[in-house]
């Protein structure tokens, strides 16, 4: 193998590495694909659930299963705001982007991957969000200035 080969082999490993971390958060509570082949299934059913390609019968495993699930999950969480209440709650743009950037920060994941999914107002300057990424859900508290004042595992 000479030097050019090495260097995209290597390469290729750091990409499949950072996407492997990428996606903890979609695998269900105790579940984790163990070899290569497994988490190369789990990666073909997450990429088909999250473009909403039909399900592989033809090629499925539990592996693919579980990834065409969190795909699926992870599709639902990125549309939700359009099916939800957030808009209509109107929440300050403070108050969502302190929640996002405190719910990806306790996760270790990108703001980016974190999807607001329902919302709700109590009084007048409370605000609670639901957050999700993959599989997991939080609810955050806050007010309009984005002063954080709770952040718990749930859903509303």
């Amino acid at each position: 193998m000479n030097d050019d080969e090495k260097a995209a082999l290597g390469a290729l490993a750091i990409l499949g590495i950072a996407a492997l971390a990428h996606n903890k958060n979609h695998h269900h509570d105790g579940y984790s694909p163990s070899t290569s082949q497994s988490k190369a299934n789990f990666e073909r059913g997450y990429r088909d659930g999250l473009y909403n390609e039909p399900y592989d019968s033809r090629h499925s495993s539990m592996d693919y299963a579980n990834g065409f699930d969190a795909g699926h999950k992870e599709r639902s969480n990125r549309l939700a705001h359009k099916n939800s209440n957030v808009s209509g709650t109107k929440v300050p743009a403070q108050a969502m982007r302190s929640c996002v950037s405190e719910a990806a920060s306790s996760w270790g994941v990108r703001e980016r991957d974190v999807h607001p999914v329902k919302a709700g107002q109590e009084g007048a300057d409370n605000f609670y969000i639901e957050l999700a990424s993959g599989h997991r859900h939080v609810i955050c508290g806050t007010n309009s200035q984005g002063q954080v004042f709770n952040l718990r595992n749930g859903r509303l």
